[in-house]
């Protein structure tokens, strides 16, 4: 069987799912394909991850908005590699993978994985569910609550057949406590894209906070990740006169992100909303406290005062006062990190993850 998965080109959670699919599957009997599509070149990490694996990619780059001719570029991909499945990473896609199946001369069956948080979609996003929903042979969702906010607001296009819900893996082989020798920092951090849909703002308030009221402690935060919002974040740190305590070392490539992550005394995740957050995933993996902004997509995935603390998002206050407990209490900090990691290891495992998605694809439904 060939499977040919379409996701975004540029760091994100498509390509951590991807190649955890990827490394969990031991039987030998699914080639999978790679086409990388967006309006970021594709990541070096991502060609050396599909080189070793030895992978078949292609990429097509598009235009800000609606692109025609990047469709029609993933359309002919479509048609000369003939996949028995499409694995496609968001309903936007949809468009031009209908478009080539309608065409195509063998059957090829269309399996969507939706991951955009419901109030972080476009108009164009929601069509895209609209249609993937009803053309689809199969739409996953992250969630048992995001299906059914999804079901609420499309009911008239949903149907209980064509839905599932399957989490997230990640291979907890990487992902594991390695506790980091280095003693001279406390330090905090963060991974992801700088995007408007992340708060980094509040985490940097929430840090400064913490530096005043914590003179003693040799604090320092590292903000993991790149995009539009860095210079924007580098001028807020240079004028809170934090520029020798917080560092931006860009974007990290999986080889580095266990490592970075297991360097942490606490991870801040400060977010306006999720589907499934991957870095959350794999900092509870390697047995880290958490705080993180109490939002849609962290709040069934994080339990208050047992695998993290929740703060109310863009509350830099509040999230200062959560960083100072933790701060001051280790035990809570092992208590934390030990349930998120036991919470990880029971629900979070690529292998897990993808026998899901093998009953799927070879179920035919």
């Amino acid at each position: 069987m060939k499977v040919l998965h379409i996701l975004y080109s540029g760091l994100g959670g498509h390509g951590n799912v991807f190649f955890s699919m990827v490394d969990a599957d031991k039987s030998g009997d699914i080639t999978y394909e790679a086409l990388f599509f967006g309006i970021e070149p594709v990541r070096e990490g991502y060609i050396k991850k599909a080189a070793d694996r030895n992978i078949a990619w292609h990429s097509v780059k598009k235009k800000p908005g609606l692109d025609k001719n990047s469709y029609s570029e993933i359309t002919k991909i479509i048609l000369s590699s003939q996949p028995d499945i499409i694995f496609i990473h968001s309903s936007s896609y949809i468009f031009p993978v209908k478009r080539a199946v309608m065409q195509a001369a063998k059957k090829m069956r269309i399996v969507v994985r939706e991951t955009q948080p419901n109030h972080l979609k476009t108009k164009q996003e929601w069509l895209g569910l609209s249609v993937a929903l009803m053309v689809a042979d199969k739409v996953v969702f992250l969630s048992k609550e995001y299906k059914t906010a999804i079901k609420k607001k499309l009911s008239v296009f949903f149907s209980e057949k064509r839905t599932d819900v399957i989490p997230n893996g990640i291979d907890l082989n990487i992902y594991k406590p390695q506790p980091d020798a280095n003693s001279k920092f406390i330090t905090l951090g963060m991974q992801s894209r700088l995007s408007p849909t992340k708060d980094h703002a509040t985490l940097i308030s929430a840090f400064n906070t913490c530096v005043t009221e914590n003179p003693d402690k040799p604090l320092r935060l590292i903000i993991a990740g790149d995009g539009e919002c860095m210079p924007a974040l580098v001028a807020q740190v240079e004028k809170l006169g934090l520029k020798e305590k917080v560092t931006f070392p860009g974007m990290l490539e999986e080889k580095d992100l266990a490592g970075f992550i297991n360097s942490l005394d606490i991870y801040v995740h400060a977010t306006l909303g999720e589907t499934m957050s991957t870095a959350i995933m794999q900092v509870m993996a390697c047995e880290l406290p958490i705080v993180a902004s109490n939002v849609l997509g962290v709040d069934n995935m994080i339990t208050n005062n047992i695998t993290g603390l929740l703060v109310p998002a863009k509350n830099a206050e509040e999230m200062a006062r959560a960083i100072n407990v933790l701060l001051q209490d280790e035990e809570l900090c092992q208590k934390l990190g030990k349930s998120a990691h036991n919470f990880a290891v029971n629900h979070y495992s690529n292998t897990l993850m993808l026998d899901r998605y093998r009953k799927i694809f070879f179920s035919g439904n």
